[in-house]
């Protein structure tokens, strides 16, 4: 099926469905006109009213898929039988079918031969010879024969027989077993099967015939023919479906009344077969009065559905995958209604023959034919109420009859998501995808991508969509067609961001634009200039003719005395139209009610050319209503002041919630009480009839009983929403300990449902404050259902509602404390929820649109003790949180503390966020969670830092130099020499530019060997430009437009001078104004190019306090604000401004206006610098040593409707400043707490059960970084940075005075940083290992007994104690895993087992975890060698298998993997001269399995290894555990591990060829407990709690298992559900796990 017709759908129930494909317009198509017999009956009368013997085609569509053929009975004929009359249009396979959108892929036939039996014949054609004959004009008919379509026969009487004649002599010949196999359907209309009973049917002939052919022969019941036909038939019948419909009345003619074909005769009695009765007689059961006569709807529907049918059944592969990707596409695109929606309601009330005036303009014509030389842009305006939206439909209709592809749009301002370009750009591409198959695959391209588009940011939508995808991918031009761009919200974007970028010539793209004339569009169709734009005015005279077709259209309706009383009544309402289309359709539905000259009379003089009498003239009809008027009163609130028009099912559940009643025909009752202002259109939405009705009823000086009194209003609609909101509706279910799943199966609800959860709170801030009721209702609201709510509004993938939502209840809340005593308990509490709905949203969010159920039991604990959500109490059970102490919310999204590291520059890229700082260092960390992806090390202070867009490089300034790196990979790509004291840095392309502090501009070739150029900002020839002492002096701020081209540089005691980059000259100066209109020369602070290239605007902060933005190339001031900011950052959309202030204040403006939009102080410090993620859903600044990211909810509100603003200038929030506290550095669980290293030395124990707080166990000089635990010598050992080593026996947790030193030792091993320890228990010997070297302690003596040099190696060995052994150690490195006896460590490994896997390039990334009873499995993790710290291999090994199991005595060493031993008598430092070494040669990295035996009994798969973000320990004990870790979206997950026994509960797969991976997700962690680290540092506790270490505290999740959701991971990727782009930024690196 092509996209055109697939866009052409009009099945409601979805735009998405594949079924039956139909088109709207029809056309006799000329193919095979010179072979086939197609008859076009053009005039009634004809002379051949039976209608052509042989077969006739009636309708040739382009493109059918279906060929209906009709055959007709006994005396009969191809005309005659399917016609009531001789007129044309009771032909209905000829006038009514081809009209049917159902039928629009189908071609029409109809086979006519001999049947007149009251004629003497000779001929000898029985229904053999028939059927024979009508095989063969079917086999050879040029449309039939040329085609492959489906065959849908339909046979009338004898007709019925023939049919089932030809089929089987079809099957029966191989020459017709192709055509044979296209018969889908037959259709039997009243066909004797079995014959008619002998007597009567003879009776009946004999009645008006003496003698009969030989057909009429084969119709007596029992006749040989038929028996053969019947018997034979069955044979063949499985194949194709039947229909059976039969009549059920008498027929009455000469005299005599009898049922020809009874019901037994006219069935099959088949088990497939379909039987239907019809309500008529043999003759009528194929003949129709109208289109809505119930026997032809009978038949249609049948047609239709088996059509249908089959059609769907004979969807390809490719039409579903084609189907999947365009749902796919409206997901993306967020397209939820059915695009076509708007354009059949504007076809249906076009009256035929209208709108052709508009073929006569020639520049129409032009437009339409896309002429070289004609505009583009086709601007048709009228004034309002002229047809402009019908005109639409008929230009669209127009270029569709051309052939040509179109995309249209109607604008609306009554619907806010209709009034908004960035809906309409989406609709469009949208549309263009589904007529172009070349679009439609690059859009799914760009879906993929690009998957978090910003979807209301219609210069996002133009860049990403249009100028990247669809335009480049079209393979022939387009046409676009938007009507009423004066009802759009933000028409002039339109013009900047699109229509004023176009080239004509380039850009394959048509326009038609309908609107008003207003100032603002006539400025801007101006501007574009008469080359790109041809104007079209509508006026009365043109419309005139279409108006008198409207009026006759319905003149019969009109009450009048003659024809002639009605012709002039006619011509007094189109005298009286003046164009007004909308006026005269008012005036003829008034009439329509009228029943008396008198009544006529009045309503057409008392109507004047306004409209505004009309209205009062409704009302006052309205008024005479006794007992309708509070539901009149209801509906008109309801279509006035809705959030966007009601259906008749919601309204019907408003008006029984508002009025107490109910209204079983409601939509009858709106047409009879108040249909004059108020319409129900075919979707069943009820909309006010115009814009300028609704303007009147809510006039304040309205004088009438159904005036619209908007708080009223709103108070009854807000009442409404509340009540059914704290109904049953919204109860939160007793919740089980499972998640739902990502797609919930929700239950049916209610259809005011969706309205009331979304508008609630829009009505509510409109509402009347002093409503009591109104304010319980909420409270109750806000007690009891307000996290079943927040549950809905998540599942809509969108949290833009929650937060307006926030807003509209401040709004309320503030308006009720008015009135009110602000310290009331439910004012205070509704106050509190206003914050937490924004803070959720800002918090939760990728938790939330990943499980929105979550809402319920996880996300409650993690939200601050003071706030409302907090102390919700939802049915079940919910995981807790022991050790953090979290009082409030702050809008800080994440702190990266550096301690005694200094900031000093920011900047955000495309995926990572770069901090530089003092010492030289410039950390690398994901933009949400603020975990550290790695470092670079610059070598000196960093001053500026850029990334390249759309690429893996970064550059870092300092004092001496530039370097550009590969942020992927660390490596250090090109250096140059910085130039002195660089002020500015960018990438232009190819090239990296840099402004120095000496007023030089340098650039760098980076593609060319780093060549580079420089250049002053002023030559001497230029110096009469400016005076000369500015070039001297260093320049106090400057800002670069990259998108502009220009540069700003302030200097003391001048304007701003401007320089032009692309030409390299003096542009001019421009700044605030003063009085006397001169440009100011004040000290300026710091300066902001808008960053959007349709945006010429600069800020500049001046030293006075002022924020000014200005127009630099006008030099024009715009706006001017106090504001006091040393550091300003604009977004990358050009929409928001930030500043930083003295007492580390934070403003955030918008760009253009400078209103105030949000701020925030957290601390006195300093603030640096600013930046926005280029997303612009995050602000990162820099203060002391400190990062703070924020994400306060008015930086999403770029990606929600316009109206949300979510700060105004008069909220402040302070949040508290991070106390500077020891970061834990490595902790050790035990089996009753967590013991932690902290980076003050100190060394602390925390309860696991909350009950006692942290305290000090001893403590170290320097920063520890190394602990290890053993359980069974409940002993502790800890290495500080500075390599002492110390060894404690804690004993009894509950005091501290049985706490005991053994150990206190520093080695010095020539500068090598000891990086492992491990003890030996009950041996007593330690191992501590550097990069090189492993050394073995006695601890009972404290001497060193041996150690190992190893030659090369540079990869990490981790030394464990073998689980099921005490006397054995495991040494795992990156090619073996080998086994060594505590008390031989110097021999020979008793064991080793070789990966048996090419691991070339990957080493180990943490400690082996050992699971399974007596821990007979052992898992490892495997990183890159020197490159990023993701997870790229784990494996698992089973150490009980046959020839590998432990024993206490040493094995026999397996030849082929064991490493080369020698011993050595020198060493290289003094201190062990006399200890004896080994040195150890590298294991050659094995490539075959088959070089020695492998205990590798599974590989995680790719999918499972792709959502690893950190392995964190095993759940549970025994053959019942499983593996815990922490996925790319900070959810807490866990996955069977090989070789286990797997929990019933859930069984995951890791098949490589399974079709099904899943893992077990169970609860999230805030982002920003990962904040600045790159080792994750927790750990499974008891086999059921979670631990992680936040900054200094110990944070321990409890009941997390408790709660489980199936995630299927076969072909997710790692960030889906995140609700920011890309990866989340939960990836890093080694996971620090406690020894056990």
């Amino acid at each position: 099926m092509s996209l055109g017709r697939f866009r052409r759908s009009r099945d409601r129930k979805s735009i998405f469905d594949i079924s039956f494909p139909i088109r709207r317009l029809t056309s006799h198509s000329p193919e095979g006109s010179d072979l086939s017999r197609a008859t076009k009956i053009v005039d009634d009368g004809v002379d051949d009213a039976k209608g052509p013997l042989g077969l006739n085609t009636l309708h040739a569509p382009p493109g059918p898929t279906f060929d209906l053929v009709l055959v007709h009975g006994l005396g009969g004929g191809s005309r005659k039988t399917w016609s009531k009359t001789t007129s044309l249009k009771d032909y209905w396979p000829a006038e009514w079918l081809p009209k049917d959108p159902a039928f629009t892929n189908v071609r029409i036939h109809s086979y006519g031969y001999n049947s007149d039996w009251t004629k003497r014949n000779d001929n000898c054609l029985n229904v053999h010879h028939i059927g024979k004959a009508f095989l063969g004009d079917l086999a050879t008919s040029p449309h039939i024969d040329g085609s492959n379509t489906n065959l849908v026969l339909i046979g009338h009487s004898m007709g019925g027989l023939v049919v089932k004649k030809a089929y089987m002599l079809a099957r029966q010949d191989p020459l017709y077993q192709a055509l044979a196999a296209r018969v889908r359907a037959i259709f039997f209309l009243g066909t004797p099967h079995r014959g008619s009973d002998s007597a009567k049917l003879l009776k009946n002939i004999l009645q008006v015939a003496s003698s009969a052919p030989a057909y009429v022969t084969d119709l007596v019941r029992g006749s040989g023919a038929i028996q053969s036909i019947n018997d034979e038939f069955r044979q063949y019948s499985a194949d194709v479906e039947l229909w059976s419909l039969y009549e059920t009345q008498k027929l009455a003619a000469k005299g005599f009344s009898t049922l020809i074909v009874d019901p037994e005769s006219a069935t099959l009695g088949y088990r497939e077969e379909r039987q239907i009765p019809i309500n008529a007689d043999h003759r009528s059961i194929c003949k129709f009065d109208t289109p809505l006569d119930p026997n032809y709807v009978t038949l249609r529907n049948a047609l239709a559905s088996s059509m249908r049918g089959i059609a769907e059944a004979e969807l390809t592969a490719a039409q579903i995958t084609q189907q999947s990707t365009i749902q796919d596409l409206a997901d993306f695109l967020s397209i939820s209604d059915n695009v076509d929606d708007d354009f059949f309601t504007v076809q249906d009330a076009r009256v035929e023959g209208t709108c052709r005036w508009l073929l006569d303009k020639s520049g129409y014509q032009n437009w339409k034919n896309a002429d070289s030389d004609s505009p583009s842009i086709l601007w048709i305006d009228g004034k309002p109420a002229t047809g402009k939206t019908v005109l639409s439909g008929f230009v669209i209709d127009d270029i569709y009859e051309a052939g040509s592809p179109c995309s249209y749009y109607f604008f609306k301002h009554s619907e806010k998501s209709k009034s908004k370009l960035s809906s309409c750009l989406r609709t469009l591409a949208f549309q263009m995808a589904m007529q172009d198959a070349g679009v439609l695959a690059k859009l799914s391209e760009l879906q993929k991508t690009n998957p978090n588009l910003d979807l209301e940011n219609e210069r996002s939508i133009w860049r990403s969509l249009f100028i990247s995808g669809i335009l480049p991918a079209m393979s022939k031009p387009h046409f676009w067609v938007l009507d009423a761009l004066d009802e759009c919200s933000n028409a002039k974007s339109l013009f900047e961001s699109i229509l004023c970028k176009m080239d004509g010539s380039a850009q394959p793209l048509n326009i038609l634009v309908t609107s008003r004339e207003t100032p603002e569009l006539l400025t801007s169709f101006t501007a574009l200039g008469p080359k790109r734009v041809l104007r079209e005015q509508i006026s009365t005279e043109e419309t005139l003719p279409d108006i008198e077709r409207l009026v006759a259209s319905k003149a019969q309706s009109i009450i009048a005395e003659d024809d002639e009383s009605r012709g002039r009544l006619v011509k007094r309402i189109i005298d009286k139209s003046k164009g007004s289309f909308l006026w005269t359709q008012l005036v003829l539905d008034e009439l329509a009610d009228t029943f008396s000259e008198e009544a006529v009379k009045q309503v057409l003089d008392e109507v004047p050319r306004g409209m505004e009498q009309l209205y009062h003239r409704a009302l006052e009809t309205m008024t005479r209503e006794t007992r309708g008027k509070p539901i009149i009163k209801a509906v008109l609130e309801w279509t006035t002041c809705a959030l966007r028009p009601l259906t008749i099912l919601e309204l019907n559940v408003c008006l029984e919630i508002q009025l107490r009643d109910r209204f079983p025909q409601l939509q009858d009752t709106i047409a009879a009480l108040c249909g004059q202002l108020v319409s129900v259109d075919k979707l069943q939405r009820v909309q006010i009839i115009h814009e300028t009705a609704r303007e009147f009823l809510l006039d304040e000086g309205l004088r009438s009983d159904f005036a619209i009194d908007r708080v009223q209003a709103h108070t009854n609609m807000a009442q409404v929403c509340l009540t059914f909101l704290t109904g049953n509706e919204l109860r939160p279910a007793r919740m089980q300990r499972r998640l739902s799943t990502s797609q919930p199966v929700t239950k049916k609800r209610s259809a005011l449902y969706a309205y009331a959860c979304t508008a609630f709170s829009y009505h509510l801030s409109k509402a009347d404050p002093s409503r009591n009721d109104l304010l319980s209702l909420l409270d109750t609201f806000l007690k009891a259902n307000i996290l079943t709510w927040i549950d809905h509004t998540a599942q809509g993938k969108s949290l833009g509602p929650m937060v307006r939502s926030a807003k509209e209840l401040r709004t309320y809340t503030e308006r009720c404390m008015a009135e009110r005593s602000p310290l009331r308990r439910d004012l205070q509490r509704m106050k509190t929820w206003a914050k937490d709905l924004q803070r959720i949203a800002a918090k939760f969010s990728a938790a939330l649109l990943t499980s929105p159920s979550a809402i319920y039991s996880l996300i409650l604990p993690f939200c601050p003790e003071q706030s409302a959500i907090h102390d919700t109490s939802p049915n079940g059970k919910r995981i807790s949180i022991v050790g953090l102490a979290n009082l409030q919310w702050d809008d800080r999204l994440s702190c990266i503390n550096l301690r005694q590291e200094k900031t000093s520059a920011i900047c955000y890229g495309e995926e990572f966020l770069a901090v530089g700082v003092t010492g030289g260092r410039v950390g690398l960390y994901h933009p949400i969670s603020c975990q550290e992806y790695r470092s670079l090390n610059h070598c000196e202070l960093v001053m500026q830092l850029a990334f390249k867009a759309n690429s893996n490089l970064l550059a870092t300034c300092g004092l001496k130099s530039i370097r550009i790196w590969n942020i992927r990979t660390g490596e250090l790509l090109q250096t140059f020499p910085a130039p002195r004291k660089c002020v500015g840095l960018w990438f232009d392309e190819d090239h990296l530019v840099a402004v120095s502090s000496k007023n030089e501009i340098w650039s760098w070739d980076i593609e060319n060997e780093g060549s580079a150029s420089k250049r002053p900002i002023v030559r001497v020839n230029d110096s009469h430009n400016m005076d000369c002492e500015a070039i001297r002096q260093v320049p106090a701020a400057v800002s670069v437009g990259i998108a502009h081209k220009m540069l700003a540089v302030a200097y003391s005691g001048k304007p701003i001078v401007l320089w032009y980059l692309q030409d390299d000259q003096f542009y001019g100066y421009c700044g605030k104004k003063l009085v006397d209109g001169e440009t100011a020369a004040h000290p300026i602070q710091a300066l902001q190019f808008n960053p959007n290239p349709n945006i010429e605007l600069l800020a500049a902060s001046y030293l006075d306090g002022d924020l000014v933005i200005i127009d630099p190339f006008s030099d024009h001031e715009i706006e001017r604000k106090r504001a006091s900011c040393h550091t300003l950052s604009a977004s990358a959309d050009g929409r928001l401004l930030a500043g930083g202030g003295g007492g580390g204040v934070i403003q955030i403006f918008e760009f253009d206006t400078l209103n105030l939009l949000y701020k925030v102080r957290t601390s006195d410090l300093w603030i640096k610098s600013l930046a926005f993620s280029l997303d612009g859903k995050n602000l990162a600044d820099l203060r002391g040593s400190q990062c703070n990211v924020w994400m306060p909810p008015v930086l999403l509100a770029g990606s929600m409707e316009d109206d949300v603003s979510v700060e105004t200038s008069n909220t402040f929030n302070d949040t508290p400043q991070i106390e500077q506290r020891a970061k834990i550095e490595c902790v050790a669980i035990t089996s009753d707490g967590v013991i932690c290293g902290k980076d003050d030395g100190s060394v602390t124990f925390h309860d696991i059960r909350g009950e006692k707080l942290p305290e000090t166990l001893y403590s170290h000089k320097a920063a520890v970084q190394i602990l290890s635990w053993v359980e069974l010598a409940r002993t502790i050992l800890s290495v500080c940075v500075s390599n002492r080593v110390l060894a404690w026996s804690l004993g009894d947790m509950k005091s501290v005075a049985g706490h005991q030193c053994l150990l206190d030792i520093r080695p010095d091993y020539g500068g090598n940083t000891i990086t492992h320890i491990l003890a030996g228990y009950p041996s007593k010997k330690l191992i501590l290992s550097t990069r090189t070297t492993d050394h073995l302690w006695d601890m009972e003596i404290t001497a060193e007994k041996l150690h190992r040099t190893y030659d090369s190696e540079s990869r990490t060995r981790i030394w464990v104690q073998q689980p099921a052994s005490s006397e054995h150690v495991v040494c795992v490195r990156s090619t073996t895993v080998d086994v060594y006896p505590w008390n031989a460590w110097s021999a020979m490994p008793v064991l080793s087992i070789a990966l048996g896997i090419n691991v070339e390039g990957l080493q180990l990334k943490s400690r082996p975890l050992f699971y399974g009873v007596k821990g007979t499995h052992m898992l490892i993790e495997l990183e890159e060698i020197d490159g990023s710290a993701d997870t790229k291999r784990i494996l698992a090994f089973d150490l009980s298998r046959e020839g590998l199991s432990m024993s206490e005595t040493p094995r026999k060493l397996i030849a082929a993997t064991a490493p080369a031993l020698t011993s050595s008598a020198a060493s290289a430092q003094d201190h062990l001269a006399q200890i004896p070494t080994i040195t150890v040669s590298p294991t050659p990295c094995l490539t075959h399995p088959t070089e020695a035996p492998s205990g590798i009994i599974a590989s995680y798969p790719e999918e499972i290894i792709r959502r690893i973000a950190h392995v964190i320990g095993i759940q549970g004990h025994g053959n019942r555990s499983r593996l815990v870790f922490l996925d790319s979206n900070s959810w807490v997950c866990s996955t069977s591990l090989p070789g286990n026994q797997t929990a019933p509960r859930q069984r995951e797969t890791h098949d490589a060829n399974s079709q099904s991976l899943s893992c077990t997700r169970h609860f999230f962690i805030p982002y920003d407990w990962l904040s600045g680290v790159r080792h994750m540092i927790g750990g499974v506790a008891r086999g059921q709690d979670v631990v992680f270490a936040k900054d200094g505290d110990v944070a321990i999740v409890k009941g997390g298992f408790d709660f489980e959701e199936r995630v299927d991971v076969s072909a997710a990727s790692p960030a889906s559900g995140s609700s920011h782009g890309g990866n989340s930024g939960v990836r890093a690196g080694l996971l620090r796990v406690p020894t056990t």
